[in-house]
């Protein structure tokens, strides 16, 4: 079958597989029993045979199972505007395929970030948010949802993810963004080839959730995607309740001339508490200690919650011109979430023991997002081949809620925070102010692939942004309003890579990148710091191996950020900067058929950079030196196997020692966890029933996943067995 760069087909196409897959119904159980004895021979063209050419032999084909199709991870949305083949692109990009979220039952996508290297998870705000670490840098708003840089102050629920990739470095061509990198997720999109998926699922902690997952051809021209899921899940933390709802419809059109057209919805509610983990006490001088207590020990509230809803909107355009050699792209995307919350937060700890909490929240609060993208690609001769991509983007963020704190209560110890009951006190705060961020950037772009040689390609790239922001913080318990203001700040952003296929199989690539970041007015005050800038060297390699049964990448980069901003248990402080140079080394791919495997092992060697001598030279919060990680699976597919449908899977994830805060008073630890799934393929006729089984967490580790300060340490998961069956037909 043939396809666009959307992966759509062209109807003429779809004439053809359309009505190919109607004629190739009365040929499914012939094709099913030939592939039993060995490999298909197919006849074709019989005076093709008649002048002695040789007939085509195709694999063995297999029924049921997992097609290996679905553990394909090596395309990306972002990272190469020209290319989304990670091979061709002179940098480092991880892809994890939705299969394997699948076969490791990956409820959260912080579930998944452990198996990439140089990457760890972070607080994200109790829980509520995505957050993560990547290279030594933690993100701002650098989730993307299919190439659009996305704030949200709720979860991705997985079942609307197709991929996940996650973009090492910055992209200079893509603008403002944190050095280190950035994670993208790619949506499911409509497909011609029809496909219905039912799944439910459930753990030994309380996990009930249910998916669906239906997609194909409503005409020649017209294919639907229609994605939804719904859990109420308890977990291993007291009093912690995760409800959801997720619905998203899409449908795409394609014109005989090739031009696409795919309109997408998503509405998705979330609620959830806002859990602030565990807590630290003085230990003797300047250190601290975590609070040696049951995992499943909170110090909120049981009258803590948080609900979040949003309905976001996209459309792509795709528009071939005069000749098949350029294509005009258009995308609007636009974001609106509302959330609620109420949680308790740990202020300080008595000389006598007792804690000091007060509660807090936000109400009202409510996210608009907007983002337009018009662009054009193609190629041309200039002496060289070029392939361009260039065009303009604009974005802006408006958020608006009103944040109120509680007087201070005293009760509760460390070691048991539920020994004295905590009030609502909310409805008479001490302080109440109502708040107001936004920020606007817009900006053309430019990308061209420069062919040198025909094993030397140069990638060129260019951003001349324009941002500005401001902020405005009423008191509505008393008078006056602050306001902040940028005024229109401009950068230009540079990226020069080169990438060498020196052999067959394996190619060299080496690249420079800078990037920069506005400082934001979300800590509660109107400062203004400068914007961050940062840039990076990086040089690796690419390498195919066993026929392209395994994908290896390997490299080296010096990162470093000048005006870093971080949040101190919710205060802005301008530590100074950061640097970090490490190496990474990864392995993907089936070596044998059946046989999925991942492997990765990072080193950073990150260090702050700072006037406080007190912090000077120290490891950034929540980064470990190492981590590492390797999972693999193996499905007997063989027909004539009595194992046949069996899978096997285990993963093994390894996290280095960190530090709590920037000062060091407290280590969160290392940890090594071990998980271990199985499943199996029944078929039922045309359809297909999978059932799964498996254990995260096999040894049962005690350990801590992040720390956003003194009093607010996240708390890894015990060990939990999980369950699920699933339908495809």
């Amino acid at each position: 079958m043939m396809w666009n760069e959307k992966g759509l087909m062209r109807p003429s196409e779809a004439d053809s597989a359309w009505g190919g897959l109607k004629s190739g119904v009365s040929h499914a159980v012939l094709l099913w029993a030939l592939a039993l004895t060995g490999p298909v021979v197919l006849a074709g063209d019989a005076a093709a045979q008649t002048d002695g050419e040789a007939p085509v032999v195709l694999d063995t084909l297999m029924v049921g199972g997992t097609p290996q199709a679905r553990y394909d991870s090596r395309k990306t949305d972002v990272g190469g505007r020209l290319s989304s083949d990670i091979t061709e692109i002179p940098r480092t990009i991880d892809v994890v395929p939705e299969q394997l979220l699948q076969d490791q039952h990956a409820r959260e996508m912080e579930e998944v970030y452990r198996y990439f290297p140089n990457v760890v998870n972070n607080d994200g705000y109790g829980g509520t948010r995505e957050d993560y670490i990547i290279r030594g840098f933690r993100r701002r708003d650098d989730v993307y949802r299919n190439g659009v840089r996305l704030k949200s102050n709720s979860r991705i629920d997985p079942s609307t993810i197709e991929s996940i990739q996650i973009i090492k470095g910055p992209v200079s061509d893509i603008g403002q963004m944190t050095p280190g990198g950035l994670v993208n997720i790619t949506t499911k999109k409509p497909s011609w080839t029809a496909r219905n998926h039912l799944e439910v699922n459930v753990d030994s902690h309380g996990e009930r959730q249910t998916m669906f997952d239906s997609t194909g051809p409503l005409s020649e021209n017209f294919a639907y995607r229609i994605v939804g899921s719904a859990e109420s899940s308890n977990s291993f933390r007291d009093d912690t309740l995760v409800q959801r709802q997720f619905f998203a419809p899409t449908l795409s059109w394609v014109g005989a001339s090739g031009a696409s057209v795919t309109v997408g919805y998503e509405f998705s509610k979330d609620k959830r508490p806002l859990d602030r983990g565990f807590i630290t006490y003085p230990a003797g001088g300047s250190l601290r200690n975590v609070a040696d207590v049951s995992r499943s020990t909170r110090y909120d509230a049981n009258f803590s919650k948080r609900d979040s809803t949003y309905h976001q909107g996209e459309v792509d355009i795709s528009i071939p011109l005069h000749s098949d050699k350029w294509t005009l792209e258009g995308k609007l995307f636009y974001n609106h979430e509302r959330t609620d919350e109420i949680h308790t937060e740990v202020r300080s700890i008595q000389s006598n023991g007792l804690l000091v909490r007060r509660v807090e929240g936000n109400d009202d609060r409510n996210l608009d997002t907007f983002f337009g993208r018009l662009q054009t690609r193609g190629e041309f001769e200039a002496l060289l081949p070029v392939k361009l991509a260039t065009g303009i983007e604009y974005r802006t963020q408006k958020e608006s809620w009103i944040n109120y704190v509680g007087a201070d209560q005293v009760g509760g110890t460390v070691s048991n925070p539920a020994s004295w009951r905590l009030t609502d006190n909310s409805a008479r705060p001490t302080a109440r102010t109502a708040r107001r961020v936004e920020q606007t950037d817009f900006g053309p772009f430019i990308q061209a692939d420069i062919s040198l040689l025909p094993t030397v390609t140069l990638t060129l790239g260019a951003r001349y942004e324009l941002s500005k922001g401001s902020a405005r913080v009423e008191n509505l318990l008393g008078r006056g309003t602050t306001v902040g203001s940028y005024p229109v700040d401009r950068n230009l952003t540079k990226t020069a890579g080169v990438m060498w296929k020196a052999f067959e199989d394996v190619s060299f690539f080496a690249n420079y990148a800078d990037t920069f970041q506005p400082h934001n007015f979300y800590n509660g005050d109107t400062q203004v710091f400068p914007a961050e800038k940062g840039r990076q060297y990086e040089v690796g390699s690419k390498v195919n191996l066993m026929g392209e049964r395994l994908f290896m990448t390997a490299s080296l980069f010096d990162i470093k950020q000048s005006n870093v901003v971080e949040s101190v248990n919710g205060v802005a402080v301008l530590t100074g900067g950061q640097r970090s140079r490490g190496a990474e080394l990864s392995v993907v791919g089936n070596p044998a058929e059946g046989w999925n495997i991942r492997a990765a092992v990072g080193y950073v060697d990150a260090k702050l950079e700072s006037a406080d001598r007190s912090i000077d030279g120290n490891r950034p919060t929540n980064v470990p030196t190492h981590n590492a990680s390797l999972w693999s699976s193996y499905e007997f597919k063989d027909p004539s196997s009595p194992l046949v449908g069996l899978g096997l899977g285990a993963g093994v994830t390894l996290v280095g020692n960190r530090y709590g805060d920037a000062q060091h008073t407290f280590e969160l630890g290392s940890y090594t966890l071990v998980d271990a799934g199985a499943w199996y393929y029944i078929p039922v006729g045309e359809k297909k029933i999978r059932l799964d089984v498996g254990v995260k967490n096999l040894t049962d580790k005690s350990y801590l996943t992040a720390s956003g300060g003194t009093y607010r340490v996240s708390v890894g998961a015990p060990r939990t067995v999980y369950g699920g069956i699933s339908l495809d037909f």
